[in-house]
This record gives structure tokens, sequence and C-alpha cells, in this order.
């Protein structure tokens, strides 16, 4: 009689979270499938950089080893002497308010869609799957998307991401984010290296400030260096991000170039060497303003056989997540909790109900423990 074919975990979203499990399925020799709406992965090139400090351990035991011992390639800044300190800055003086040391794990700054690529390597993603419904039994889940296919595994994981759609699946009463009271602007700016030497000075990585006056927030961060993956322009590629709550007053204007004006307005009275950084913006420079959002669980999850990872878990605002970190430490906490399960046994059909249940709680509560202190809506976030 031939052996039983087991059932894949099935893993809806090839992002960072998503991909680093993969990786750890694919290392442990544990079936697994990886479905993403997108059509390839160069849809998206654009993003974030990610800041890896507290989160590396994790990915260290997530990775191959050789994946792991490549991720130097994906640095935003590679020719960068690392400090290894934290700066957050009074920007009317440009003092340094606060310069806390990283952790001993030191910290890796990537390229976002570099770093994507490289967890994607030797991984067969399935592209164009949006995801459109799902059912479960007691014995494993059917996914189903918008081309009219089907899948079935034991479990699935969902890392969709922000707007997560598996999400309101599981949280039918409490799916959607919320809004958090702060108008933000983003933009990409190319500088000359003489126009960012005052912020490579700072932290050749990134850094964070606030007026003490205004109480206006800058977040600026290095994207990529030159020379370096595709940029050879000579110049550094940045994104300057400025902030301010609500309650202000100030709104966002509709144009562009008004946006523009508005961002240089309400930093003319920082520091000289912080405020150059915002006035060599070029006028028709692209500036997105971003509807800020969190979620946090509020409510327990009912279903055995679907559980949350990365945004779609905890969707949490640049200010307060530190989204890599988390995004990865949650794959090894469910490889944590639920592989020695996976990898004792030849198929996964057999694993006892009372073994997998209590060890996907537990991983429940592993992202919960970790991931509330960042979280702060009123107290909300009770669902433990």
């Amino acid at each position: 009689m031939a052996a039983e074919t087991p059932l894949p975990i099935l893993i809806v979203g090839a992002g960072i979270s998503g991909l680093s499990l993969a990786q750890y399925l694919r290392k442990s020799g544990i079936p697994f499938r990886i479905f993403d709406r997108d059509a390839s992965i160069a849809s998206r090139t654009g993003g974030w950089g990610l800041t890896f400090h507290w989160g590396l351990p994790a990915l260290e035991k997530l990775l191959p080893e050789e994946l792991y011992a490549r991720l130097g390639e994906c640095n935003v800044n590679p020719s960068a002497q690392d400090a290894g300190k934290y700066r957050f800055l009074d920007l009317k003086t440009g003092e340094s308010l606060h310069a806390a040391t990283f952790p001993k794990t030191g910290r890796l700054r990537v390229i976002r869609s570099k770093l994507r690529n490289l967890l994607a390597t030797g991984i067969d993603v399935e592209w164009s799957k949006r995801y459109v419904g799902l059912s479960t039994s007691s014995d494993g889940v059917t996914i189903s998307f918008e081309d009219g296919t089907v899948a079935q595994g034991w479990l699935l994981v969902a890392s969709d991401g922000t707007n997560s759609r598996i999400r309101q699946y599981l949280h039918p009463s409490a799916f959607e984010n919320i809004p958090v009271p702060v108008e933000l602007l983003g933009v990409t700016v190319s500088y000359t290296p003489e126009q960012v030497a005052a912020a490579l000075a700072i932290d050749p990585y990134f850094f964070q400030g606030t007026h003490s006056d205004s109480n206006i927030y800058l977040f600026f961060s290095f994207l990529n260096s030159p020379y370096n993956g595709g940029n050879d322009s000579g110049n550094y590629i940045c994104q300057v991000i400025v902030s301010w709550a609500k309650s202000k007053g100030i709104s966002i204007p509709e144009g562009n170039a008004d946006r523009i004006t508005l961002i240089k307005n309400i930093t003319s009275d920082w520091a000289e060497h912080l405020r150059s950084l915002v006035e060599v913006i070029p006028e028709d420079a692209e500036a997105t303003a971003i509807q800020l959002a969190d979620w946090f669980p509020t409510t327990k999850r009912e279903d055995e056989r679907v559980v949350l990872m990365g945004d779609a878990a905890h969707t949490m605002t640049m200010f307060r997540g530190e989204g890599g970190n988390n995004a990865v430490t949650d794959a090894y906490d469910f490889a944590k909790r639920v592989g020695p399960l996976l990898e004792s046994t030849s198929t996964h059909q057999g694993i006892a109900r009372e073994k997998i249940k209590p060890a996907l709680e537990a991983y429940d509560q592993d992202v919960f423990n970790r991931g509330q202190p960042g979280y702060s809506l009123q107290g909300s976030a009770s669902a433990y």
C-alpha cells in the first residue's frame, strides 16, 4: 500500500514573514505551498527599508546557512561605519536627545526588495493567486483563488499583509485596521554626497527626531547608496518622512507641489543642518500621504486550521512596530512551537489534535506578548 502523501502547509503572502517561514520549511523538509496575489516578485520594487537588530538571531535560525551569509548583499549602505547607536534628535537644536546602544546582535538595514529576492531563493512561489475564500474541516483547510483554482493543506498560515483578507475570516467582528490620528508625508529624495553629508555624520542608516516646540516629527533613512545594486547615479537615495498630530489642524494639500511647500514651511525652524535636508527637495518630487493605521487582536482566534503572521497578525505603524524584526520572529516562533511536531512525523495529518492545538495557542501567545507592548489603543489589546 502506497504511503500517504502529507498535505502541505499553505502560506498566503510572499512577503518577509511568509518567505522566512518558507525557507525554514524548505530547510526542514516539511511540505508547503506559498501563494501571492502579485504577478511576480518584481511587481513591487519600492517600499521601506528595514532595520534588523533583535530579529537577526531569529532570521539566522530560519534561513539556510548560505542564505544568511548573504544578508550583507541587501545592505542599504555597505560602506557604512556603523557606530551601533540609535539617535533621536531635537530638531530645533539638532542635539541628540537619546543615543541608545543597539542590542549585542548589532543591526543591519536592508533594501526591502533585495531582501525579498534573497528570501525567495529556491522557493517556488505560486504567483497571481488572489485569495477569495476558505473552508476548514477536522482534516484540513481548503483555500480558493480568484482564478478558480483551489489548494488543500492541513494548516493555513496567513501572511497576507496589513489589509489581510484572511484576518476577516478569523476575527469577523474585529478585523478592521484602526486609524492613527497622525498626518504623514513621505518623499524619496536623491542626494549628492555633499548634500547628505550632515545626515551621514549623524547615522549611516537612519535617525529620528521631533521639534521641541512644534512637535513635528522626522524619520530620515537611507534606502540606497552610490554604486549599490543598480544605483550608479553617484547619489544616495533617502526617505524623508515628516508627520504631526491631526489635532494640530494642519491638513495635507491635494496637489503635489503644495505638499512639498508644506513640508518646507513646517520644517523651516529646524536646526540648519537638518533643515538643509528638506530645503533641497526638488519641487517635482512626489510627496506621498500615508494613512496610518494599527491592528492588534482583541478577540481570540477560533479556527484551529488558520493562523496569522506578520502584518496580518499585528499591523503596526513605523512609530512603534519594528515590522521586519516582528515578521521574522513570528516565523521563528511558529518554527519553535510547531516545528518539532512537524519534524517528528511523516504524515502531518497524523499529528494529534491535543498536540497541535496547544502548540498553535502557544504561538499566538508568543506573538501577542511580544507585540502588545508596542501597541497602545486605549488599552483595547486585551484578547489574552
